[in-house]
């Protein structure tokens, strides 16, 4: 999967809010939101943009593990 494809995903999933992906990648929230309403936007957005989205991919697997789920890992 390669950058845009990523970014594409993080931001269509939900899964991060507007500031949060606004602080992360430099990009304005109603820059952000009409990337999510034509995800096709992001082909011609800034490459750093793209990359910096692309990173938060990686990052979302750990934003939904809570303190419960380590302490019970913890704990087997």
């Amino acid at each position: 999967m390669n950058d845009l494809e990523k970014a594409s995903v993080v931001i269509t999933e939900k899964k991060f809010s507007f500031d949060d992906m606004s602080q992360a990648s430099g990009a304005s929230v109603p820059t952000l939101k009409a990337y999510r309403a034509n995800p096709d936007k992001l082909k011609s957005a800034k490459w750093e943009v793209v990359h910096k989205l692309a990173d938060m991919y990686g990052k979302k697997l750990y934003k939904s593990i809570t303190d419960e789920t380590v302490v019970d890992l913890v704990q087997q």
